[in-house]
């Protein structure tokens, strides 16, 4: 009898409740005893007792929410409704809202929406295929810290957005919370006594931004996590780690490590270890340290085969009576790089500011996040307008731009400075990019980590004011740097498809990573800052936080393999020149009917830079030659900004789809060749007389495999995959004709699903 009243709440019947109390269930059971003569003939009075007790327990488990070490629940409200996307405020679900120390937390008894399942059923119809499910937060969850805003609707549709300490109106209609992610969460309080309505939003308010960072759940969670040290985690803290690295670069012989900043004596704003020119000694450093702003002194960055190397620098201070410092330093760094020419690159003059890019992102955020069908269409009308004036892909080329004009200058064996005010934001989209078009390890994820590990966190970009993380940061210093980054290497992925080992999820992921608030990665504006978080909390106890590089922690082994690239694993298979061959003279002959993404990546079609974007073509070098012009070749990453966009989505389509196919077409390759492989070594042993050997098949490392062909008919599968599905039953969307379909048309997949599942 248990077993059948679980199943019945597994069918969503559950959701469908006006009154979640203990009579309710009463109701439940009895209608179950009603339908089923056989279990009231065999069954006593106790048994229901039971039956009762063991549903009642169930479900109140139910209600409550995951909680991770640390975490505590401050405020809840029962009966809130939290109302479906695009639905007019006319569907959605019933449950509790909680608000936590971490995390704004719907829970509705309709448990397949937000579950985590680590070990699960293939033959549940709820168990969803390659769905990305983090471990730490619930699809209904949202972290304090990824909270952008909170606007309080009345009635009438009067909005207010609350500032902290804002005064609360207890007549809350809905609450509208706009994430950092894009995302968008309407809750409904009609049935919520006024009261707790209020207390819940104060709740939320406060304690969406604190005004510490020790006040931060970061800070409990590391406390009560029991986190140990990991080498991830201390990555370029250490003076042994940089050390490796320019020996890898081998550039060890005139670029040296310096702990002339041990315990942050000489500046708060560079790290303890940072490497520098042989030639300067510590005692030169500490007198030039003052002269820069904030006492960061000209930095390395990265030094290519031909011995021309990268740095970052900061500003010399206006008042300062020391202007021959950034001669010797110049003089310096010509000497390390061998004596060659030094050239200074103003990214003032050549790149957006950090007001700039908050200005973009606020004007792109209001064109992604809509909230109804009406307001959809009324933006698509204008979409290539407002998506021109955001200025969002302008400051993207302009960043791509630069960074091809320095990866060019070191390619010529000529070092390039990036001059920056502090060095901090800027300097680090620059640099990084420069270097991925340079140097191959760094399109690989344990490369592309260890980039951002080393020139963004350790070298100290401000994530908590530019993320907005703690309350009272300056608007000046609000402003999404990193995501623009993400977006100029998304960009790079798209005109390189097979050149990078990871895919366009994996930056998603790090955005969405970014703004948990509780990893160590992401949390700091400087490595003193951290150095003082952990050890001169407000409990004086040493702390621990995990690295955002151990995706253990957040998901399970098949969703890791969705980072994976598969046209580099087909990239960087052997054997396939034939088999492209093959290829490509048939897509030339079809070309009229094979779609423009596919004729442009396996064909000459659209190769505007001689070839050097070909995708199966052996390139002439590692080096990239990314084309940085908005019209040309710049697209709005859709599955990041637009994968709670249900009108947007492609149902079974969208690049997702290419995905998907991708990793078919590798898997059925790699069989293949696994085949002719061991037919040939049967052959020779055959010859030799020698007994069969069995030989293992090689593994693609890819989530996809030649069995997924099923998930063709699964209506998950959208463009917004492997994140949530906004598309849902309640919310089929229409075929949009608009301008914004002219930027999503790239990504449809032409494939007659029906046709190849009738044959099946």
């Amino acid at each position: 009898m248990a077993k059948r009243f679980i199943s019945y709440l597994n069918k969503h019947e559950v959701v469908e409740m006006k009154e979640k109390g203990k009579a309710t269930f009463k109701s439940y059971i009895s209608e179950i005893k009603d339908g089923d003569e056989e279990d009231e003939e065999t069954k006593g009075d106790d048994e229901d007792e039971e039956v009762e007790k063991n549903a009642t327990a169930f479900f109140e488990n139910l209600m409550q929410p995951n909680l991770l070490p640390g975490e505590q629940i401050i405020s809840h409200a029962e009966s809130v409704l939290k109302y479906a996307p695009y639905s007019d405020r006319k569907q959605g679900m019933s449950g509790n809202l909680f608000v936590t120390n971490f995390k704004v937390c719907f829970v509705t008894a309709d448990k397949s929406s937000y579950t985590y399942k680590e070990h699960v059923d293939p033959k549940d119809p709820y168990y969803t295929k390659s769905r990305q499910r983090n471990k730490l937060i619930d699809d209904n969850d949202t972290p304090l810290t990824c909270i952008d805003s909170i606007i309080q609707v009345f009635s009438g549709g009067k909005k207010k957005t609350l500032q902290p300490g804002s005064v609360v109106s207890p007549s809350t209609k809905y609450l509208e919370i706009h994430c950092k992610d894009f995302q968008l969460h309407v809750f409904g309080f009609k049935f919520v006594p006024k009261d707790q309505a209020k207390r819940i939003v104060q709740a939320i308010l406060h304690h969406s931004c604190p005004n510490r960072s020790d006040l931060l759940f970061a800070y409990e969670f590391g406390l009560n996590g029991k986190f140990t040290e990991n080498t991830l985690r201390n990555k370029f803290y250490e003076q042994s780690h940089w050390d490796a690295e320019l020996l890898r670069l081998q550039c060890n012989g005139k670029w040296r490590v310096t702990d002339v900043n041990r315990e942050f004596h000489m500046s708060l704003n560079l790290p303890e270890y940072f490497v520098i020119p042989t030639f300067l000694t510590d005692s030169e450093l500490t007198r030039m340290a003052n002269q820069y702003v904030g006492e960061r002194l000209p930095t390395w960055s990265y030094t290519c085969a031909n011995g021309a190397s990268l740095i970052r620098m900061s500003v010399l201070l206006p008042d300062s009576d020391f202007k021959t410092c950034e001669e010797k330093m110049v003089l310096a760094v010509k000497e390390a790089s061998g004596n060659r020419d030094l050239k200074i690159v103003d990214l003032t003059e050549t790149c957006p500011s950090v007001a700039d890019i908050r200005t973009s992102s606020i004007k792109l955020r209001a064109l992604c996040m809509t909230d109804t069908y009406s307001e959809f269409f009324r933006q698509d009308a204008t979409w290539l307008s407002q998506l021109d004036g955001s200025q969002w892909l302008i400051n993207v080329g302009r960043c791509l731009k630069t960074a091809a004009e320095v990866a060019d200058l070191l390619i010529s064996k000529v070092s390039v400075a990036l001059k920056e005010e502090r060095a901090v934001d800027l300097s680090c989209v620059v640099s990084c990019l420069a270097q991925l078009i340079i140097d191959p390890y760094f399109r690989t994820q344990e490369g592309f980590s260890f980039l951002v590990q080393r020139e963004w966190t350790v070298m100290g970009h401000p994530f908590q004011r530019r993320n907005h993380l703690i309350q009272g940061t300056p608007e000046n210093d609000k402003g999404p740097v990193f995501l623009l980054f993400l977006d100029s290497v998304w960009q790079l992925l798209q005109q390189f498809p097979s050149r990078f080992a990871f895919s366009e999820t994996f930056l998603t992921t790090l955005w969405d990573t970014a703004h948990l608030g509780i990893f160590d990665t992401f949390l700091f504006d400087s490595a003193w800052e951290r150095r003082r978080f952990f050890r001169e909390g407000r409990k004086l106890a040493n702390i621990c936080l995990p690295s955002a590089w151990e995706w253990s922690l957040q998901f399970s082994e098949d969703d890791v393999l969705l980072f994976n690239n598969p046209l580099f694993v087909l990239h960087t298979s052997s054997d396939l020149e034939g088999v492209i061959s093959i290829a490509r003279g048939s897509l030339k002959r079809q070309q009229k009917t094979t779609t423009f993404s596919y004729a442009h990546m396996l064909t000459d079609f659209y190769d505007l830079e001689k070839k050097k974007s070909d995708l199966f073509r052996k390139p002439d070098s590692d080096v990239l030659a990314p084309i940085n012009s908005a019209p040309a070749m710049l697209w709005i990453w859709s599955q990041c900004y637009l994968r709670w966009c249900v009108p947007a989505q492609i149902l079974r389509g969208g690049r997702p789809a290419e995905y998907m196919h991708q990793c078919l077409l590798v898997e059925e390759i790699l069989c293949l060749q696994h085949r002719i492989k061991k037919l040939e070594e049967q052959k020779d042993r055959r010859k030799k007389s020698v007994g069969s050997l069995k030989l293992p098949r090689p593994q693609s490392g890819l989530v996809f495999s030649l069995e997924s062909k099923s998930v063709l008919d699964s209506g998950y599968l959208t463009s917004s995959f492997p994140f949530p599905a906004a598309v849902t039953t309640q919310t089929q969307h229409k075929l949009i004709d608009g301008p914004l379909s002219m930027f999503l048309h790239e990504s449809l997949v032409q494939y007659n699903y029906d046709e190849d599942m009738a044959e099946d």
